[in-house]
């Protein structure tokens, strides 16, 4: 697989210009925000992740936590994000992503996780949502259903606990707009964390081509990892390899090359018909990220905007740092 390949095409007003391609999207970004468009195949099930992002909010440094809260002394965090929204509170140090939908005051309430290192330098975004991305109106183009059916149309599978809540889009009268598969709810206000990735299931005859708005993050990530086959969205739109994402730092490796030792990062193939594998080895001689059938060097690999990581390893659930390429601190 060939790694995409990065210009720099253009040093305005102290901000980097650059435009990138591969088998899988096209991306322009000026400065630290842009689009990247990804395709979605027609037939298939396609993963994708998204890697641009909404605006900062807010940003600070947390004064103190709880368990399940975070405080920010200096913020009243009533008057700056809004009721009803999925805000993401981004760790600096640590690339922690927190969801949070509840707050009153200088309190960030409510939230999962929180441990004490987290009471340190943050910034908050919102969460984008079905209609932010795929358009109120199904402006991404996806196969509807005019009966509100949704075995007749494309499905959004949208990682939930250790299942999926799928959405599906339907012009029935009354029933119209972005469906919960399952219960037939409104979808379209869903949110979507971007740590995670996504599956669309394209039932029409002819490709898509999805554009994804947005700020490009320049600081790393956290990617929390399960215990058998996680959907992870990749973070960041250009540039990012196996070697370069430090992911190595996380994963478990084989001493002895074997791919079966190993936790396994899936990255489809460009028609989406299936994965090329990799994992990494520590053995002297075949060292570093390998292709899992050939056995190939595969460190230059870029990741795709979705990808999978099989707990072929310890079989424990782990959360896996990856690092934004270094030239993304000139953003």
């Amino acid at each position: 697989m060939k790694a995409t390949t990065l210009k720099k095409a253009a040093l305005v007003a102290g901000s980097l210009s650059f435009f990138a391609g591969s088998a899988f999207s096209q991306t322009a970004v000026s400065g630290a925000g842009g689009y990247e468009t990804l395709t979605i195949k027609a037939g298939k099930f396609n993963v994708l992740g998204l890697r641009l992002h909404e605006p900062q909010v807010v940003s600070g440094t947390f004064d103190s936590n709880t368990a399940d809260s975070l405080t920010d002394d200096d913020v009243n965090f009533t008057d700056v994000l809004t009721a009803g929204k999925r805000y993401l509170v981004e760790i600096v140090d640590s690339g922690t992503v927190i969801e949070v939908d509840a707050w009153s005051g200088s309190d960030l309430t409510g939230l999962a996780g929180v441990e004490a290192a987290d009471a340190s330098d943050y910034t908050i975004r919102a969460a984008k949502t079905i209609n932010d991305v795929f358009g109120a109106d199904n402006s991404a183009g996806l196969t509807g259903s005019a009966v509100a059916d949704p075995s007749e149309a494309s499905v959004i599978y949208v990682p939930a606990g250790t299942g999926f809540t799928q959405v599906f889009y339907s012009s029935l009268a009354g029933l119209d707009g972005w469906l919960n598969a399952a219960t037939f709810a409104p979808a379209g206000d869903l949110p979507l964390n971007y740590v995670d990735g996504l599956i669309v299931n394209e039932k029409g005859a002819e490709d898509k081509s999805l554009v994804v708005t947005g700020m490009v993050k320049t600081t790393s990530t956290l990617l929390p990892v399960g215990s058998a086959f996680t959907y992870l969205g990749t973070t960041y739109p250009v540039g990012s390899t196996l070697d370069n994402s430090n992911l190595a730092a996380s994963v478990t490796g084989s001493a002895a090359a074997d791919p079966s030792q190993a936790d396994v990062v899936y990255i489809p193939n460009a028609d989406a018909t299936g994965f090329d594998q990799y994992f990494y080895s520590s053995l002297a001689g075949l060292d570093g990220w390998l292709n899992a059938a050939t056995f190939a060097p595969a460190g230059d690999v870029e990741l795709s905007s979705g990808i999978i990581v099989s707990q072929s390893g310890t079989g424990a659930a782990f959360n896996a740092v990856q690092s934004a390429p270094a030239f993304y601190a000139d953003l």
